[in-house]
């Protein structure tokens, strides 16, 4: 069935905007007549489903023919994904019921992980409690974890003991190498991305100190450690708070990096709206980022939040752009920063959040439910050809399978990297 936005959207709960003059109230490209999105449509078709071959045999290696199989997609090859603060998944000062709430919601709702701060120089040690059973928890479900993030070249992001290194050339390089070799080595599979330099563009202290050709040798130090986990740098205002002049030293400072060989697999795009700033146009947002695919890595949205009290331009934008994402063809993933709102005061904003204090659906996670869940999902029975194929069409991403044979048995198929593949009944 057609998904239907604006219908969708009329559903949901209305929320009075009185003294909300200083907030946007539009954006160009929300009517149901845009161009871009019409086009985006396509483009999701096109690049974001295949058409599959699941070949069903038996132990003898001979095909099973004319059998019923019931896929079902149950984790996009793409990430969409979120940030949620791992105190309210294991923290024992909150209830059983709570933390389990917590798990379901990032099940259901997300299909890639990052621990919000715990990775951070600053912060992992704090948080290593909660990370080990968090890793093993998402290596069950399967769900790929983002290590955010290795380097962040400011003094102030790192623990005070680095500050003695400030007139320590050797020391100071040494620290940040074994910092890199310590969280490499500890935290594998499932995490298959670390954001390697972080906001370095405008925050530059320890290039100061070290050279600029310090960069090359962290990015190489990890491609030597673990060359399967991809390599990002990561920054702001680029597609959301649109800064050109930010924008045009991001793009020339990673062109830099490229032509002098350093191994960058991924380009980040934190992608926050704070309060009060327009929301960049969907069309915008796909041009930026046709310009920044041309550079050669994968792209992907690392942050994205919306702080407003217009909830419904809120649910608007967030389809809009989650379509408009989704569609460009060299994006990975799309991470919400502020998956939940936790309780009043305990999240730095508090209305950009997905799910409410209450653990209820704004009308923003609604919509990310849906597009996700509903609109973006591939169900279908299929049964086997006589040379034992299930021929369909649909997204990429990890299926369940159920399969009534001798006896009933529900498979896990990957169809995120090939659209083909052999499966053997025992």
């Amino acid at each position: 069935m057609k998904f239907d936005r604006r219908q969708f959207l009329k559903i949901l709960p209305v929320v009075p905007t009185v003294g909300l003059a200083a907030e946007p109230k539009s954006y160009r490209g929300m009517s149901d007549s845009a161009v871009w999105r019409t086009e985006a449509y396509k483009r999701i078709e096109k690049h974001r489903k295949d058409d599959f071959k699941v070949r069903i045999i038996d132990s003898a290696k001979k095909p099973i023919k004319n059998i019923t199989v019931d896929l079902s997609l149950y984790r996009h090859h793409f990430g969409f994904g979120a940030a949620p603060k791992l105190a309210r998944l294991y923290d024992k000062k909150f209830s059983a019921e709570i933390r389990g709430l917590y798990h379901d919601f990032c099940e259901v709702l997300f299909h890639k992980l990052t621990p919000e701060n715990s990775l951070k120089w600053k912060h992992y040690k704090n948080n290593a409690k909660f990370t080990e059973p968090f890793l093993e928890w998402c290596k069950q479900k399967k769900i790929p974890v983002r290590g955010h993030c290795l380097v962040w070249p400011e003094f102030r992001r790192a623990p005070k003991s680095i500050e003695r290194f400030r007139s320590d050339q050797e020391g100071l390089g040494s620290a940040i190498r074994e910092h890199i070799k310590f969280m490499v080595n500890s935290f594998n599979y499932p995490v298959t991305e670390w954001d390697v330099l972080n906001e370095a563009v405008n925050h530059d202290e320890y290039m100061r100190i070290l050279g600029k050709d310090v960069v090359k040798e962290w990015f190489q130090l990890v491609k030597d450690m673990n060359p399967n986990v991809k390599r990002y740098i990561n920054d702001y205002s680029i597609l959301t708070k649109n800064n050109v002049r930010h924008r045009k030293r991001y793009f020339r400072y990673i062109k830099g990096l490229l032509d002098s060989g350093v191994p960058i697999d991924g380009i980040g795009f934190q992608s926050h709206i704070p309060k009060g700033f327009n929301p960049t146009p969907p069309e915008e947002i796909i041009r930026i980022a046709n310009d920044f695919s041309g550079l050669g890595p994968e792209l992907q949205v690392t942050e994205f939040d919306f702080e407003t009290s217009n909830r419904d331009l809120q649910a608007q934008y967030t389809e809009d752009f989650m379509t408009a994402i989704f569609s460009q063809p060299k994006m990975t993933g799309l991470i919400t920063w502020t998956p939940f709102e936790y309780a009043k005061n305990n999240v730095p904003k508090p209305e950009a959040a997905l799910i409410d204090k209450d653990l209820q659906f704004k009308p923003n996670g609604m919509v990310w439910y849906e597009l996700i869940n509903k609109r973006w999902m591939t169900k279908t029975i299929v049964s086997t050809d006589d040379n034992g194929y299930l021929k369909f069409r649909g997204f990429k991403g990890r299926y369940l399978a159920s399969i009534s044979h001798s006896k009933k048995e529900i498979l896990d198929i990957d169809l995120s990297e090939s659209n083909e593949l052999v499966v053997a009944l025992t």
